[in-house]
Parts: C-alpha cells; structure tokens; sequence
C-alpha cells in the first residue's frame, strides 16, 4: 500500500463519491484483492462517507456566524494576537459546497489510513520487575531510564518520522531534538508532546500523572483533550481522576523525584509528612504516620545508595520516634513536634 498512495487515496474519494470511471473501480478493486491493509481502509472509508450526509438542494449556511464561532476559538487560544477584521460575507454556491464536502471527505480518509497505520503497526515493549530499571536507547538518540514494575513500549519501525510511545509506570526521558519533530507519551490517559528535553513522567496504574520537567519545554495534557499546559524547568503537572479540564501546574515539591534514577536521598529541613512520602516512593512501600503532630517534625540528612532500615534506624534515633512494621505497612509514632 505504500506504493502509488496519492493515486490509492485520489481513486477511493472518487468511488465513495460516486465519481470514479471503469478505469478507477478496476484498479481499486485490484488493490483491495492484493492487500489485506487497503481492503480494510477501503471498507472504513465507505463507512465514513455513507455516514456523512452532504447538504440538501435548498440548504444555505450561515456563514457569518461560521466565521464569528471561528473567530472565537482563534481568540480564546490566541488572546496576545490582535483580532483579525472580519471579511466580507458571501453566500456559497451549492457546487461550492459539495467541493468542500469532498476536501473534508478526503481528509478523513487521509485520517483514516494513517489510525489504521498506527493502531495496526506492532509494538516492541520493554518490561521492569519490583527493585529491577533499565534503560533504553531508540533510534533517534532519545535515552530512556524506566523505573520498576513498569512497561515501556515503542514501535517497532521507530524513527524520526514516528516518534510516538507508551509508558505505564515511570521513566526518565532524555529526548533527543531529531529535525523539529515533535515526540509524544501516552500514559494512562495522558498525553505528553516534546521536541527536545529531560523530563520525569510517573504513570503508574490507579494513581495520578505527573510530570517533573527538568529541562526544555514540555507540553501536557489528557489524551482526548488539546487543552494542553507547558511546563518549564523546576514546574510540575499533575492529573488526577479529578481532573477535568487543564491538569494542575505548581514548583515541584519533591525534591527527590529523581532519586529511584540517582540512588541518592537527601533531605534539607523536611517536614516528616513529606518525607514519609518520598520514601513511600523510593522503597514501593505504605508509611502511616500516626500522631498528627508528628508530621510537623523537620530531618536533616542524606543518603547514597540507602537501606531501607538504615534510613528508619536513622530517623527514629534522630527523631526519637517508634517505627513498627505491619506487613507491608511501616507505622510512626511519637510525641510530635509544634
């Protein structure tokens, strides 16, 4: 099918149109007969336009309201630019708009192949166990450092030209700039669109999104949206179930967001709450912190490459707490701290 495509996709809008001559159907159905790929977007392209019905004989549009609702929508993604004037309004001929329901056909049927291209193409995945990373280089230079209990998963045919991936879990992405192309994440019902930059992106099943930026500029939103935020060094996104719209935007509060990757903790006067929280994090376990006055208390200290007892020995003595473990569940009490 990647053989003569313009002359496949001129030929399927002329016979879903009614237009195509003896010539056209012969060599289409030729086609269809030698390949699976085109039999089915053929099929999808007939559903498409049987689906869409074209204008009626006596139907005529408004166009200035067209144009305001357009007008509209330019304003409310562009407000810096200034407002373009409006242009003189003439009704559209009946030929005219039976031209512009062929274009919109053919863009479809364009849309179409390539979401057939892209949901039939196979995919090379890359899976981590509990306490296990590795990391991955694609084809375009792009680095990947993926976290446990994760799945990354990236076209076989990976290139310049399809730099689209999948992650559930968490990575690091060092994104190679590759011609200005855009390299775009889909993770558990988000979408994350670079071109070149370093970035953390936990996904993890069940949980909420984030995206730490570390640098470059990353944009990031739910999968069926545009409604997109940008994130900048040092910022943070966040989507949860609760999102609706635009996911949130703040500094980011972990300052160990990278530790799972560097093997390094260090905390600098940090709140007990917090740093019971990137432990959870770091060691894939369940911390309850059982007198609430005991969140307020502060740690100063750091560790390379820590244990997991190490670091609780460390902060009970520091912090004269009592750490017991029930099951998976470590639990902290105390006196707490004002």
């Amino acid at each position: 099918m990647e053989d003569n495509r313009e002359t496949f996709w001129e030929k399927l809008a002329k016979e879903v149109s009614g237009n195509a001559g003896e010539d056209d159907k012969a060599w289409l159905k030729q086609k269809r007969q030698q390949d699976l790929e085109t039999e089915t977007v053929a099929k999808q392209a007939e559903k498409v336009w049987s689906g869409s019905a074209l204008p009626k004989p006596d139907y005529e549009p408004d166009v200035e309201k067209g144009w305001q609702r357009f007008q509209m929508k330019v304003q409310a993604r562009t407000p810096e630019v200034e407002t373009p004037k409006v242009p003189v309004v003439r009704k559209m001929s009946l030929s005219t708009l039976y031209g512009i329901a062929a274009s919109i056909s053919l863009v479809i049927l364009v849309g179409i192949y390539f979401l057939t291209r892209t949901t039939n193409q196979n995919w090379t995945e890359v899976r981590t166990a509990a306490n296990e990373t590795k990391t991955i280089m694609l084809a375009d230079g792009s680095k990947i450092s993926l976290n446990q209990n994760s799945t990354f998963a990236y076209p076989e045919n990976f290139q310049i030209e399809n730099r689209t991936v999948k992650l559930t879990g968490e990575a690091f992405f060092e994104v190679a700039k590759a011609e200005g192309k855009r390299f775009t994440i889909f993770a558990q019902g988000t979408k994350t669109e670079v071109i070149g930059t370093s970035f953390n992106l936990r996904a993890y099943d069940k949980k909420e999104v984030k995206v730490q930026v570390v640098t470059g500029k990353v944009a990031f939103a739910k999968t069926e949206t545009d409604d997109a935020i940008f994130l900048t060094p040092g910022q943070e996104g966040l989507i949860s179930e609760k999102t609706v719209a635009k996911p949130a935007k703040k500094v980011i509060a972990e300052p160990n967001f990278q530790a799972w990757k560097t093997k390094n903790l260090a905390f600098n006067n940090q709140r007990l709450e917090q740093l019971a929280t990137e432990l959870e994090n770091y060691f894939n376990i369940d911390i309850v912190i059982q007198n609430e006055a005991l969140k307020n208390c502060r740690f100063t200290t750091s560790f390379q490459d820590p244990e997991l007892q190490e670091v609780l020995d460390i902060l009970a003595m520091t912090g004269n707490l009592k750490i017991t473990k029930d099951g998976n569940r470590y639990l902290i009490s105390g006196q707490g701290c004002n």
